[in-house]
């Protein structure tokens, strides 16, 4: 009985989460299935973009920034996921003696890499994380 519980609450939300984000997102798209959205519709995927890159630190001296977000595929689950594709460019901001910001980290030089993120978000649980970071260097 509780496992059926648990179904239904999550059918529920899923069918909210989707009915929150537009009924033509809800047209397109299969619960649990990735849809494809405008990386230009909503500002929260290029601030999204910018969450995962600041969180990458490990093995630099300063923060790569978000140069252009080329792809956005949203995903409902227990929460939304985000597959964010962008460039980077590397920053003048240093690692540890700095918070990373938007606004203040601007690109310092050529685009250096093609990142994907995917960044798991539970907005009434306040829980918003970078669940995967991969990235290849820029060809030019």
């Amino acid at each position: 009985m509780t496992a059926m519980k648990q179904a239904c609450l999550l059918m529920l939300v899923g069918f909210w989460m989707g009915a929150l984000l537009g009924s033509d997102y809800t047209d397109a798209t299969m619960v649990g299935g990735w849809t494809e959205q405008n990386p230009q519709g909503s500002p929260k995927y290029l601030k999204l973009a910018h969450y995962a890159v600041s969180t990458q630190t490990e093995g630099r001296t300063v923060y790569d920034t978000v140069v252009n977000l080329t792809n956005v595929a949203t995903q409902v689950v227990a929460g939304v996921n985000y597959n964010l594709t962008f460039t980077t460019a590397p920053t003048n901001c240093r690692i540890g003696q700095e918070q990373y910001s938007a606004t203040q980290c601007l690109p310092a030089g050529p685009v250096n890499g093609e990142c994907s993120a995917i960044v798991y978000v539970v907005p009434w649980m306040n829980i918003t994380q970078v669940t995967s970071y991969t990235c290849s260097n820029a060809t030019n």
